[in-house]
């Protein structure tokens, strides 16, 4: 494919390790096509998008924050669990997207953009895109590649419908969700009234797609057939993060035991949910244990680890992924996406933010992985689920199958590809034929 030569695009990411590490993948690979880059991202990430070639454009007028310590910008935030999960959404996400327009207006007004990219809660981004008519693209870091007017909404764990009844129990919980998320729509309504727009009156969720471009990670053998999905809506797969320098899997003795690693990913970190079970689980099977806890100098957890397992700050994953057998997990779509891409099959114990409960129901049912339906499994539960995913082979080949869908997907690349398109284009860039009779949906 021609590339878009000097291309001028302006990324907008939340500063948050889930959504920067896909958005950096993609980052480097526009900056290794020659492109002038723009990052509009917090001051903790600055320094890796500058790495990767990209010109920092810093929070200014939006609030930045840190997401170890939520709290400290957001008040709300402060209470453990479901309040911090909300405070997120309303303060983090919504409530600073008009300091973010209102930056990205600053910058753009100085030196215009023939594309924009937003991560799927850069609610400023989108919003200025919006405001500007600017092409601009959507890129999904969530499992939420769906339209709300066909499927059960995210979070509730219920099977795709079947028939009339399943239809129905849709419609109520749609009707649910609406109630649910009111108080997000009234937010993201306020913040648009704020910069001149008028009311988006569809359920929250469904403004995080833009009609021109929506780079959506993950593949269809992790999705349900939706024939509904909108045709500007593309699978890429996995986006490598780059630009993050992380510890190497500590040296061991290769081929003695099989390898499990634990992680709680780097946001709901509390160590008492997933990983202690997990190890105390672990401790007496004939396996090494690795487990990481998600911040960084961070190497104890309270408790003494068992002898078969070592705990870790931070870890890349890609130095210890190839000598895994299980990747246990609570249901970060990145170190999913990581494992799978891998060929390696998970135990999946959801956390209590609103898209890992619905992570776990597609490993489950793509046949990757176990999920354990709990965000707090009881040692024994995890003991089994591992020794079973170790007993039965159909795991870890399923787990191959998907991550062969992953690579032909083309990750950064056909990203890359597709923005290109849109900024060459001007015009939203539709998918041809369907996504669930083919791998790549071309």
């Amino acid at each position: 494919m021609t590339h878009h030569v000097g291309m001028k695009a302006m990324i907008t990411v939340v500063p948050m390790a889930g959504h920067v590490g896909p958005m950096s993948g993609l980052v480097g690979e526009l900056v290794s096509r020659e492109h002038q880059v723009r990052v509009y991202t917090g001051a903790r990430y600055r320094q890796r998008f500058t790495d990767l070639g990209a010109t920092m454009v810093p929070w200014s007028a939006a609030q930045d924050f840190d997401e170890d310590d939520i709290g400290a910008s957001f008040p709300l935030a402060r209470r453990p669990g479901l309040p911090t999960a909300v405070a997120l959404v309303k303060d983090g996400f919504i409530g600073t997207a008009p300091g973010q327009v209102q930056d990205l207006n600053r910058e753009l007004d100085r030196e215009p953009a023939d594309v924009l990219i937003a991560d799927s809660m850069s609610f400023g981004g989108a919003l200025t895109g919006e405001l500007r008519a600017l092409p601009w693209a959507l890129l999904n870091v969530l499992p939420f590649n769906q339209s709300l007017e066909s499927a059960a909404p995210p979070g509730f764990r219920v099977r795709p419908a079947r028939g009339v009844l399943g239809r129905q129990r849709d419609r109520l919980l749609r009707l649910l969700y609406r109630t649910m998320t009111f108080p997000f729509n009234r937010a993201y309504n306020r913040a648009r009234v704020k910069i001149g727009l008028s009311r988006d009156r569809r359920p929250y969720g469904s403004m995080f797609d833009s009609a021109w471009l929506v780079l959506a990670t993950g593949c269809p053998s992790l999705d349900v057939p939706r024939p509904d999905l909108p045709n500007q809506v593309h699978f890429v797969g996995r986006l490598s993060p780059a630009g993050a320098i992380l510890p190497r899997a500590p040296s061991r003795d290769r081929g003695i035991k099989p390898l499990v690693v634990v992680t709680q990913g780097t946001h709901d970190v509390n160590a008492a949910d997933l990983i202690q079970p997990a190890l105390e689980g672990l401790a007496d099977m004939e396996v090494d244990v690795i487990a990481t806890s998600g911040r960084r100098g961070r190497t104890t957890m309270g408790f003494a680890p068992p002898p078969n397992a070592r705990v870790v700050d931070l870890l890349d994953f890609a130095s210890v992924l190839p000598q895994t057998a299980v990747f246990v997990t609570n249901g970060g779509w990145g170190g999913v996406l990581a494992s799978l891409a891998a060929g390696v099959p998970l135990v999946v114990a959801a956390g209590s933010a609103a898209d890992k409960p619905e992570i776990a129901a597609r490993v489950a049912r793509s046949g990757g992985g176990l999920n354990l339906s709990t965000g707090r499994p009881k040692p024994t539960l995890v003991a089994r689920a591992v020794q079973e995913v170790l007993a039965n082979p159909a795991y870890r080949e399923r787990a191959r199958q998907i991550g062969s869908e992953l690579d032909q997907l083309g990750g950064a690349s056909t990203a890359a590809d597709l923005v290109e398109r849109l900024a060459r284009t001007r015009v939203p860039v539709r998918r041809i034929g369907n996504l669930w009779s083919s791998p790549n949906g071309k």
